[in-house]
């Protein structure tokens, strides 16, 4: 412990500093050191420089001296500081003593702290690049050519919220001329809902592929092999398929647990396609879905969604406003699905994804 003439201190003090964890100096406008206390001096030796240019043990000089600045400006000052590997933190706060300033320099070791922040910012970086993975493959399964058939004009919007959804939409042509078109969502938010989607597309088109299928098998299908992939029981997965005959507007539908019924509008009303039914997942019997069917006439429009619309499924004068947007004919195709969205989509809680069929 380093004394002056400027500086005095009693037994008690000295005594208390001494005490502290963290290493503890008192500083002059010269830089010069006035005291040290015990942890000081335990990590840097009794032998130190009285006039300080640097933390013992460092190769070069403080680039910022917090006690010097901290004196001048009278105010608090931080700094940090790699000396050999370690990382210190400086705080100095300034003392008046006998018309002079003076400053109290606490040195703490932060090297195990940055090295945990180290290593939990390139955990994140690497998370934040998973998710970034498997949001771009998400968006790159989502169909971007829609079904071009005579009479008909399909349209799609899909606006992801910030976490990482599992929202699913497809329409496709299939090998006998129908139309067949589901709508989807995986249980949850993060990237296992987002790795469902890829399967669950995949899949759902390979069970398209078999003649004469309907939508009440290809849920039975679905829920068989979603059975065999052995994941967490709490994820599911909630499908609404259609498969719709061009030539005569025809359709069949079954449902998986979807609770936001499709609608249909024309004329001057608004139809639900209502139809309870079994999610797929691990914790029910695989079961024959019932099936229902109808017929989308000339001048009506079909619109598939899911419940990232605000409100629009528990809010009955929301879902009245959207009945009336469907009845409008000033808006078609995607111009439609645009104003959806700027009116119902305002929270952002969820993914917003809606699949329109309009029969001209």
């Amino acid at each position: 412990m380093q004394n002056n003439k400027a500086f005095s201190h009693d037994s008690f003090s000295v005594a208390a500093l001494n005490e502290i964890p963290d290493m503890v100096r008192v500083i002059d406008n010269q830089a010069g050191v006035l005291y040290a206390n015990t942890a000081f001096t335990r990590r840097f030796g009794e032998e130190y420089d009285l006039s300080c240019k640097r933390i013992p043990s460092a190769t070069d000089d403080c680039a910022l001296c917090a006690a010097l600045e901290c004196i001048a400006s009278k105010s608090q000052t931080s700094t940090t500081l790699n000396v050999r590997g370690r990382m210190y933190e400086i705080n100095a706060s300034p003392i008046s003593f006998e018309q002079n300033t003076y400053a109290l320099e606490i040195i703490t070791d932060i090297t195990q702290e940055y090295s945990m922040r180290d290593k939990l910012m390139s955990a994140n970086d690497r998370m934040t690049s998973d998710l970034e993975v498997a949001r771009n493959l998400q968006l790159s399964i989502l169909r971007n050519t829609l079904p071009k058939v005579d009479g008909y004009k399909f349209s799609a919007e899909f606006l992801p919220c910030e976490a990482l959804g599992g929202d699913m939409y497809d329409a496709f042509v299939m090998r006998d001329g129908r139309v067949f078109m589901y709508i989807a969502d995986v249980s949850g938010h993060g990237v296992m809902p987002a790795m469902l989607t890829v399967y669950l597309r995949q899949e759902m088109f390979t069970q398209c592929k078999k003649p004469g299928i309907s939508p009440t098998k290809v849920l039975s299908n679905m829920q068989t092999s979603f059975e065999e992939l052995h994941i967490d029981k709490s994820i599911y997965i909630t499908i609404f398929a259609l498969v719709l005959d061009p030539q005569t507007g025809e359709f069949i539908y079954a449902n998986a647990g979807h609770s936001v019924t499709p609608l249909i509008a024309g004329g001057s009303k608004v139809r639900e396609l209502f139809l309870p039914g079994n999610p797929i997942c691990r914790w029910t019997r695989n079961e024959t879905h019932a099936q229902e069917s109808g017929t989308l006439q000339e001048g009506e429009r079909l619109l598939l969604y899911t419940d990232g619309l605000d409100d629009v499924h528990v809010d009955k004068s929301v879902a009245e406003s959207l009945c009336e947007m469907l009845l409008d004919k000033s808006k078609k195709g995607t111009q439609l699905l645009s104003a959806i969205s700027e009116k119902f989509a305002q929270k952002k809680e969820d993914d917003v994804t809606m699949l329109l069929c309009e029969r001209k």
